[in-house]
This record gives C-alpha cells, structure tokens and sequence, in this order.
C-alpha cells in the first residue's frame, strides 16, 4: 500500500543549552589610589648678618695660619686700617710672610706678601709696609685679582735702588681660596717683578712668569735687588719661545683712560701705559686670534680679530676688528708717548694718546 506523500514535518524550535565549559573569572586586582607627593617645602636660609659672615672668614683664615704657620711666632700690627699678621719662616730662604686678617669683610679678597728676611733681622723692613697699605687701597676699591700686572713709577720710594717696578698678582700657594659656608675668598699674594717682566706677561701670562719664577726663588718672595729673569740668556730664550707658542692669557686690560667719541669717524683716546699695553695685547692677543677688552671708568672698547678692519658702535659696547695685517700696522706706527696716529687701512679711527693721570 503506497505511503501518503506529504512533507517532513518541521522540527520544533528548541532553545539550545550552552555547552558546559569552565568560564576562569578573572579578577583584576584592585589599584591603590595614587598617591602625590606633597611639594617639598625648603626652609629659608637663616639669615646671616655681615658680623656672622666676618666671623666663619675669620675662623677659616684661624684654621688655614695653624695649618701653613704651625707655631710659628706671628705679630700682629695695624696696615691701611686693616689687622696685618706676620711670621718668620726659616729654611734655606728665610722670609717674612705677611697677610691680611679681615680686609676680605670689605674687599672680598685677603691679601699676603713675601719677604726676605736679612740675617738677625728682627722685623719687616718699613719699606714693605707704605707698598702693603698702597695695595690694600687697591683690594678696598675691588681692583685687585688673580692674573693682574699692578704697575706703579717706583713702587718702594724715590731713593730705593731696585729694579722692580710691578707686582704680579696670584693665589697664594699655601693659602689659595678659603671657603665657608656663604663666601669665597681668595688670598692674593703680590710678587715683585721688573719693569721689563710686567711688559713680557702682557704677551704671555703672568702665572707662567711665576713658574719661571719660582723655579729661581720657590719662595716667591718680593726681593728688591733681584734681577731680571730676562738678563739670562738661556732664560730669556725659554720664555720668549713660550711667549710665541702660547700667547698672551691677558683678556681684560684696565686704562686709567679709555675714551671713545666721534659718530662715522672716531676718535679713541687713551693713555700712554695703556698704549704701551696695547702693543703688547695686539701680538699676545690678537696674533693668536683671541679678542682683548680695554676697560676704563666711562667705556668698554672690545678688540677682536676680523676678516675686514672695522669700528662699530652698538649701544655701549664699542667693537674694533682688525686683520692681522693691520694689527701688526698698528703695533709697528703706534708709541706710548702723547700724539695722534692715524693708518691708511682703517681711515675710521684715530688714536690719540695723552699723558697717564
């Protein structure tokens, strides 16, 4: 018997059950807040009055004598209103050291000297101490710092036979540079040189003149019937060979006039030391291709090497370029002695030199 044709009954929608599978919760840890650092709050500085400041100086200078002087017997005297200390040291070259206890309260700065002490001799020769007080004027007017050449016509009186004409000023080799809390003060020793060693450093560099210096004196005392290193040969010739390889560290040179005025033609004006100097700096300074600055009370005059000579005025800083060629025109035409002078190869500016106040 045939079967009845008809269609496949539908299946019936059944909701389908999800597999069972291992569902791993994951937990995420929880996260502390973040935390801010709260500012950090620096307490002001206690404030220190000049007297503290004068005192901590006054210790470290008590601290660096024990160290350098040990028990060494020291006098004390009065110099230029400052307290001046002094003690023998013995040896092969024995000397009178002097310094200063206090300048540095109003000139940042202590000052010291080396002497030779005669045999027998009981204290400084006077002589010294009218130079001190002349240099001590310079520290209390802030003039005084390491690398500077003082020049001054004849430094220890009319009547001294001497060929020292300049001091040489440096750190004290023992002393150096004490340091407290608030200051840092350099001790200034200031060493006798001749007249034609303060013109050579001007080329080269004062502490090199001390190097060689020392290597004759280790004292570095200020002896006043020294020679001139230059009267050697063989020493001469070793320093004018450094002189040409090294060049002058000289940057600053200070003019008791340096005035510049005019408008598109100048006139620089300058004294006769400082014109001397000049000579000097353009061979130290400009013929190693390094600039100079000529400092006075009223201006600020740069020096400095250039592809053209030029002068220009910009505000208050005053720039002079030159060439090597012109440099060396320069140096070769101008004398330090009052004139005027002038140079084809740079028609801006004359130069005229009047006698040092």
């Amino acid at each position: 018997m045939a079967k009845a044709l008809g269609k496949k009954p539908k299946k019936s929608a059944t909701t389908r059950t999800p597999s069972k599978k291992t569902v791993k919760k994951v937990t995420k840890p929880l996260r502390a807040p973040k935390r801010v650092a709260a500012p950090v709050v620096t307490p002001p500085a206690p404030k220190v009055t000049p007297a503290e400041r004068r005192a901590l100086v006054l210790s470290a200078l008590e601290a660096a004598q024990a160290t350098h002087w040990g028990a060494s017997v020291v006098t004390a005297s009065t110099v230029g209103g400052v307290e001046l200390r002094v003690t023998n040291k013995a040896g092969a070259r024995p000397f009178w050291w002097l310094r200063t206890h206090g300048l540095s309260s109003v000139a940042g700065v202590e000052l010291a000297m080396r002497v030779p002490q005669a045999k027998d001799e009981t204290q400084v020769p006077a002589i010294f101490l009218p130079v001190l007080e002349r240099l001590i004027g310079l520290a209390r007017e802030r003039q005084l710092h390491v690398g500077q050449i003082v020049r001054w016509p004849k430094p220890f009186g009319e009547m001294t036979e001497t060929d020292l004409e300049a001091f040489a000023i440096t750190l004290d080799p023992s002393f150096g540079e004490l340091r407290t809390a608030h200051d840092f003060v350099p001790v200034l020793l200031a060493v006798g040189l001749t007249g034609d060693e303060a013109k050579l450093v001007r080329e080269w560099s004062p502490q090199g003149l001390l190097e060689v210096l020392s290597r004759v004196d280790p004292t570095l005392s200020t002896t006043l019937e020294r020679g001139s290193l230059l009267s050697s040969p063989r020493a001469r010739q070793a320093i004018e060979q450094r002189v040409e390889r090294e060049g002058s560290s000289m940057g600053v040179l200070q003019a008791a006039v340096s005035e510049l005025s005019g408008k598109d033609r100048f006139v620089w004006k300058l004294d006769a030391d400082a014109a001397d100097a000049i000579m000097s700096l353009l061979k130290g300074r400009i013929g190693h291709q390094r600039p100079f600055i000529v400092k006075s009370e009223t201006s600020d005059l740069e020096v400095t090497p250039g592809d053209l000579p030029a002068i220009t005025v910009e505000g208050d800083k005053a720039t002079l370029k030159l060439t090597q060629t012109v440099a060396r025109a320069v140096r070769s035409t101008l004398k330090a002695r009052p004139g005027t002078y002038t140079w084809d190869a740079l028609p801006a500016l004359t130069v005229e030199v009047v006698p040092t106040p």
